[in-house]
């Protein structure tokens, strides 16, 4: 049985180490000049439905950790501002405010906070990039089959009923002339 703690769960997780040669792949094979045909469209219905849901079980879990993250940055703050100015002497609020904010754990705290943001900001703009073409390409399916199931050629006849078509004979003397009046 899966649990959402194992699916969510942040042991061992970097945010610089998340692998991104699957969402490269599906980038890779959508297509780069525009050109669709059916069976581009109805495979890039699958890659992108797939890339949408890798970008969004990822942003779920960079949610959780920037929740950490930002926990980890208050944190560095009080110590900063509540310990670490105070045994440097500072003694106003003001000068322990400022002691905090230059403090390096405080300011690498910050850091991974601004990286696991911009990851999120990342892996969103993918998801909806993804969104984009599976729009695309579901919309040029109902098109192509909504054209195809209304001509005849398709359904409403086989290929032995066009055997008995007359075909204009191009034969006369005109020697290929048209008179047009």
């Amino acid at each position: 049985m899966a649990k959402i703690k194992d699916v969510l769960s942040l042991e061992n997780f970097e945010i610089e180490e998340i692998d991104l040669s699957f969402v490269n792949k599906i980038v890779g094979n959508l297509p780069t000049s525009g050109v669709i045909d059916l069976n581009i469209a109805e495979r890039g219905l699958i890659f992108t439905l797939e890339g949408q849901n890798f970008c969004q079980d990822k942003i779920a879990l960079i949610d959780r950790y920037i929740g950490l993250l930002e926990s980890d940055r208050n944190k560095a703050w009080s110590s900063a501002a509540l310990s670490k100015a105070k045994d440097s002497g500072h003694k106003t609020s003001k000068d322990k405010e400022w002691f905090a904010q230059s403090d390096d754990d405080y300011i690498s705290a910050c850091n991974k906070l601004t990286m696991a943001k911009a990851t999120k900001k990342w892996f969103e703009n993918k998801a909806s990039y993804f969104s984009g073409w599976h729009y695309t390409f579901k919309t040029f399916l109902k098109r192509d089959y909504s054209i195809e199931s209304s001509s005849d050629v398709a359904f409403g006849r086989g290929v032995d009923d066009y055997k008995n078509i007359e075909i204009p004979d191009d034969s006369d003397d005109t020697d290929g002339k048209i008179d047009w009046e």
